[in-house]
């Protein structure tokens, strides 16, 4: 099965579905990376590819980038059909994006472009991240207990931004383990990560196996 991840910045994929993709990796699924920019606005864009090209060799993934600006991802024709260009070449059975409710307007962007993007495909999650807003309640989880470390590793790969939360004394470690064990209790397991679906067909479940 094919997997199209979209992020919009380095390390989103990784706090928002990272024990999720590290799962579906495990169990041989192609796993397809799109990050729309290179982060510049949050670091150094060099150090940030680097970082990202990581994670994608972890996880056996396809690495392709977007090449927008950070912080001006446009809600234009270009921005769909980007996406809609790596729909026809990928060919993806699920697709994860970011929730369109969000503080940052790079996240609502291209997740409405995703829309858009998908509107003849059959499964596409949202999934949330420090600045998603609303996302409550998720009503799609996946138990990321026996990967939660590895998630943490996947975000630890970004050096250049574990203390990027803005908050005082808060890495995105910890909110990341926080998150994640807050969703796991709304799963009624330890940790978890939450989506919201646009569209997700039960038949999808058969093809997973």
């Amino acid at each position: 099965m094919n997997i199209l991840a979209i992020g919009p910045h380095p390390d989103d994929l990784e706090y928002g579905c990272g024990g999720t993709l590290y799962k579906l990796a495990k169990a041989k699924h192609k796993i397809n990376i799109l990050v729309m920019t290179q982060g510049d606005m949050g670091g150094d864009k060099d150090i940030r590819k680097k970082e990202q090209m990581q994670v994608a060799k972890i996880l056996k993934a396809k690495l392709f980038w977007g090449d927008f600006a950070d912080t001006q991802v446009p809600l234009e024709k270009q921005t769909i059909n980007l996406i809609e260009s790596y729909i026809k070449l990928l060919k993806p059975n699920l697709i994860f994006t970011p929730f369109s409710k969000d503080t940052h307007q790079d996240h609502r962007n291209i997740s409405q472009a995703t829309i858009t993007a998908t509107r003849y495909i059959r499964n596409v999650l949202f999934y949330e991240v420090p600045t998603s807003v609303n996302f409550s309640p998720a009503s799609v989880f996946v138990n990321i207990g026996p990967v939660i470390n590895r998630k943490l590793q996947l975000l630890k790969t970004h050096k250049s931004q574990v203390f990027s939360t803005r908050v005082a004394n808060l890495t995105i470690l910890e909110s990341a383990k926080a998150t994640a064990l807050f969703r796991g209790f709304q799963n009624r397991v330890k940790y978890a990560e939450a989506f919201v679906p646009l569209r997700l067909t039960l038949d999808f479940f058969y093809e997973l196996k």
